[in-house]
């Protein structure tokens, strides 16, 4: 019976922890890093601050858990999205707009940037950060890579280059997002960066003058 009680409340404390992060999520949309408070995030959730203190010590351990939660799911669902996609400019059009209806969906410039404002004087969310940015630059450069391998891309592409290039590209777009709100036009974005890496991709086996 022991063990059975034991079950029940790890379960419910699971349930409350997801709750939190779901909420916490909302929250964090809605008003950025810096602009949500605790309060904020447990009148959200419909708890008490001191029962969120209980899951997590601070707003920054929140973010932290909240970033790694969804980085690995997107990378997931990106990974099983563009597997079954043989064209490799339709595998780049389906990536760059899986990272556009994110960012869209969870309105997430005001999230990064707050984050990224916080980021210097606050040591945990840096490294949360810079988590993000090496799984973004990790996707791209495997990207990059099995074009390579599967003779898609130009054996003489200068991956890291590009890796870098491309990571730096996606994050302008929160930037822009972040000016322009809901009257960026996602979808000519999406054609302008597929077009510039597709062009610049073609051209990285051009001979040097």
């Amino acid at each position: 019976m022991a063990a059975a009680d034991g079950a029940l409340a790890t379960t419910h404390a699971d349930q409350v922890r997801r709750r939190i992060l779901e909420g916490a999520a909302r929250a964090f949309s809605v008003s950025g890093f810096q602009g949500t408070s605790v309060p904020d995030i447990a009148g959200e959730v419909g708890v008490s601050v001191g029962l969120l203190y209980r899951y997590f010590p601070s707003k920054a351990d929140l973010f932290t858990a909240i970033c790694l939660s969804e980085l690995e799911a997107e990378m997931e669902a990106l990974t099983r999205q563009l597997s079954g996609i043989a064209n490799p400019r339709e595998r780049l059009r389906q990536g760059v707009d899986f990272y556009l209806h994110q960012l869209q969906q969870k309105q997430g410039a005001g999230v990064i940037l707050g984050a990224l404002a916080e980021a210097p004087a606050n040591d945990q969310v840096r490294k949360v950060m810079r988590l993000r940015a090496a799984t973004i630059r990790d996707f791209v450069r495997g990207y990059l890579n099995d074009g390579v391998k599967a003779g898609e891309v130009p054996a003489t592409t200068p991956i890291e280059d590009f890796t870098e290039a491309i990571a730096m590209m996606l994050d302008g777009v929160v930037v822009a997002w972040a000016v322009s709100g809901p009257e960026l036009d996602l979808p000519a974005v999406r054609d302008a960066i597929v077009s510039l890496l597709a062009a610049a991709l073609q051209s990285s086996t051009a001979p040097e003058p």
